[in-house]
């Protein structure tokens, strides 16, 4: 592997950490723009979740929307669709996480 002698130095170390995080973007960022406005709303809780846990169950979903299973799956569905959201395990215990890019 070649690495650019510019890049080795410690003090571009900080630089690229900079980068890095003008980069990166909150999963409701991103979500905003991928979902229409009303699927956006409808998730926004689950979204907020996802940020401060990286991981929700259907159960907890259903706690946070404090909505049915049926409408909890659906919400789960809109993320997964977006690819951006990833569901793990089998039914009984699945669980959902923001790929990992």
């Amino acid at each position: 592997m070649f690495i650019h002698e510019a890049f080795a130095k410690d003090g571009n170390e900080q630089n690229l950490n900079v980068v890095s995080e003008k980069n990166e973007r909150s999963l409701s960022e991103v979500l905003s723009e991928v979902l229409i406005k009303k699927d956006f709303d409808k998730v926004i809780p689950i979204i907020k979740y996802l940020e401060e846990k990286g991981y929700i169950t259907p159960k907890e979903a259903e706690n946070v929307c404090d909505k049915s299973a049926a409408t909890v799956r659906r919400y789960l569905g809109i993320l997964t669709a977006t690819g951006i959201v990833v569901a793990e395990g089998n039914t009984n215990n699945s669980i959902y996480r923001v790929k990992v890019m």
